[in-house]
């Protein structure tokens, strides 16, 4: 799996490269189809039911493209009577994923257009248009990375709690943060949320010390990285 891998790595870019040529000349019912039934089993995946609720933070439309979103797959396996949200900033993003829930029929799946952080205020964010889902918070990136193929823009961020609150979203099953260095900020801005979540996947294990303080377990590895469950003494 590509996120084992160094995500900066020439050999982690050129393998993604590879696939995508690949996997974006197939229709959606080829990738979509036999990517539900593989992940039916397996971590998170398994753990939504019909009826459930899921946050994803982060939904580019190069792995929505390649068969890989998970805000496709929350609003396949909740189905209609659930609720998959999806918060993402980045405007080619948002139009790609509510272009693909309206042609697959999925009114179950709502996109915010707002980033996610620890307070509500604008950052910087880096915008790579050829690979977005490498998008970041120009605050978290790594020393020395190569920012030349990123542009430059400013974003409004809100807070996880202030979203679902204005939602109205009662408990969530799963939530899921895929932002490259963001997701200790995002959940720092989300106290009154994880109260109300079973499971949390992040990307990176520097999350670990932020859900440990609000109750939670490791329960493992999954398809992006980390899955954690709330403790049920908490």
């Amino acid at each position: 799996m590509l996120y084992r891998l160094d995500r900066f790595s020439r050999l982690h870019n050129s393998l993604r490269v590879l696939a995508y040529s690949v996997l974006w000349l197939l229709p959606d019912w080829l990738k979509y189809g036999p990517g539900s039934l593989w992940r039916r089993f397996r971590r998170p995946y398994k753990f939504l039911r019909p009826g459930d609720t899921t946050i994803q933070v982060g939904a580019p439309w190069d792995t929505l493209r390649a068969g890989r979103s998970r805000a496709a797959y929350f609003a396949r396996f909740v189905g209609r009577s659930g609720h998959a949200l999806a918060v993402e900033p980045a405007d080619s993003n948002v139009q790609a994923l509510r272009s693909f829930a309206q042609r697959h029929t999925l009114p179950q799946l709502a996109v915010v257009p707002v980033g996610v952080w620890d307070k509500k205020t604008r950052l910087r964010f880096l915008i790579n248009d050829e690979h977005p889902a490498s998008n970041l918070v120009e605050e978290v990136i790594a020393e020395g990375r190569d920012q030349t193929k990123f542009e430059a823009t400013e974003i409004d961020v809100d807070t996880l709690d202030n979203i679902v609150e204005s939602r109205q979203i009662g408990n969530v099953k799963l939530l899921s943060i895929t932002t490259n260095g963001s997701e200790a900020h995002v959940l720092r801005g989300a106290t009154n949320t994880l109260a109300k979540v079973e499971y949390v996947s992040v990307i990176t294990s520097e999350a670990h010390d932020v859900l440990s303080s609000h109750g939670f377990s490791p329960v493992g590895g999954d398809d992006r990285g980390y899955l954690y469950r709330k403790s049920p003494n908490d």
